[in-house]
């Protein structure tokens, strides 16, 4: 199953880069702002990718197993996430500055922003550092990068991957639920848990029928019942 990005589940406004005085200028004016945006931009993740070794939480973190590193509860958002939200959509370096601070919605979005520009490793450096402060789709995310970006698994990497997927499914992560029910069909299980499986794939549809998850979650569904029918 291919990586896939997995968000908190919240609603986000988009915030607009250009202002409502944007409409009074030229087309080359407003492709010129967009432009030294997108440089800008470019700048403050490059910056990031580099800046994470100047700080111990990161060293060598990827060697960490979530599940064992993240603590047992997951963090619940303070009335304050919109606030860290805002400032991740509009000031990249600043949103990773707050994760330096142990914010953990802003290591989970830096993340994110680092993953849509390719910087795969340092991306996975802050799903995991979000994973620990209690980000379970950071957890999530991690456990999948593991699958993704490591070619021959260790039993207990396998062991690690398992075991995060099911501790965020405990905690109703959508995407958690369906890579865990992945697992547990797996063809390396030489004993399909399909029960099971189904079983947590009822919490893959939190978010509605048109979220990602659930879509995975509906495709396993029926691949499961082929391999009951035939039983």
């Amino acid at each position: 199953m291919n990586k896939t990005t997995i968000y908190l589940g919240l609603s986000i406004l988009t915030i607009n880069i250009l202002t409502a005085c944007s409409q009074f200028k030229s087309d080359s004016e407003i492709i010129s702002i967009d432009s030294h945006y997108e440089t800008a931009e470019a700048a403050s993740l490059s910056l990031i990718a580099r800046d994470l070794k100047h700080h111990q939480v990161f060293t060598n973190n990827l060697n960490r197993c979530p599940a064992y590193t993240s603590p047992s509860q997951q963090t619940l958002l303070s009335n304050s996430y919109r606030d860290i939200i805002s400032t991740c959509e509009s000031n990249k370096f600043e949103c990773y500055q707050s994760c330096v601070e142990n914010d953990a919605v802003a290591c989970y979005f830096s993340a994110l922003s680092l993953q849509e520009a390719n910087y795969k490793l340092p991306a996975e450096q802050l799903f995991q550092r979000s994973c620990e402060l209690g980000v379970a789709s950071g957890c999530t995310n991690r456990a999948a990068g593991m699958l993704s970006f490591t070619e021959h698994l260790t039993a207990e990497q396998k062991k690690c991957i398992f075991s995060t997927f099911e501790k965020t499914c405990d905690w109703r992560d959508p995407w958690g639920c369906t890579m865990f029910a992945n697992q547990l069909i797996s063809e390396e299980n030489t004993e399909p848990n399909y029960k099971k499986a189904l079983n947590v794939l009822n919490y893959s549809c939190k978010y509605g029928n048109d979220d990602p998850a659930c879509q995975s979650a509906k495709e396993l569904r029926k691949f499961i019942g082929t391999k009951i029918k035939y039983e």
